[in-house]
């Protein structure tokens, strides 16, 4: 079976579980483990560059680690669908507001004077499908966050979000796949690239 094949396979398995299995609070209450384990691994620092997302149903949520972050003094930056076929990030703060874009996920609204930008960032907060412990990320098919991931300049720390049941045995990958550097799930942080013990 060819990569493309497994990787359908895979995505269409994922997304079947994805609507199924625990009740929503008990998903709830793992997405909040899941980002408190994230910030006790990755503490927010002022000033700091953190790139995230705003998550759709399904996903680990991000908004504790948004307050957090904010709370610390850490820039934030969220994607937009850029018309060149990227994604290209804008600094949010707290009263900034949102808008849908493209697929339904909600986009920062772009305040005036406001610049986008596509590298630079001290850490990189990522989405996924499925991840491997060797950090191999399964996306949604449309290679933004692969071809964003691909152009960043080395320095940053790049983390997928995940529930355990998204962590399988090995994600089928192609050439211009890009890994991230460490994993968390409610049950710990799983490193490629970085040494981190299970929080």
């Amino acid at each position: 079976m060819f990569v493309g094949e497994r990787k359908a396979l895979l995505r269409l398995n994922e997304r079947r579980r994805a609507g199924f299995g625990e009740p929503d609070h008990e998903r709830a209450e793992k997405s909040l483990l899941v980002q408190e384990r994230f910030q006790s691994a990755f503490p927010a620092t002022s000033g700091q560059k953190i790139a995230l997302y705003s998550a759709v149903r399904g996903e680990v949520g991000t908004d504790r680690i948004r307050e957090r972050c904010l709370a610390a003094g850490a820039w934030l930056y969220y994607p937009r669908m850029s018309e060149d076929g990227n994604l290209t990030f804008f600094r949010h703060e707290e009263n900034d507001g949102w808008e849908r874009g493209r697929f339904g996920i909600r986009e920062p609204r772009i305040v005036p004077g406001g610049e986008g930008i596509r590298k630079g960032f001290d850490l990189v907060v990522v989405p996924g499908l499925a991840f491997d412990t060797a950090g191999r990320r399964l996306g949604q098919g449309h290679g933004y966050y692969d071809r964003f991931l691909s152009a960043l300049d080395g320095t940053a720390v790049t983390v997928g979000l995940a529930f355990s049941w998204q962590l399988v045995p090995e994600v089928p990958v192609d050439v211009w796949d890009v890994p991230v550097s460490a994993v968390i799930t409610e049950n710990g942080v799983v490193g490629r690239d970085i040494n981190i013990d299970a929080v």
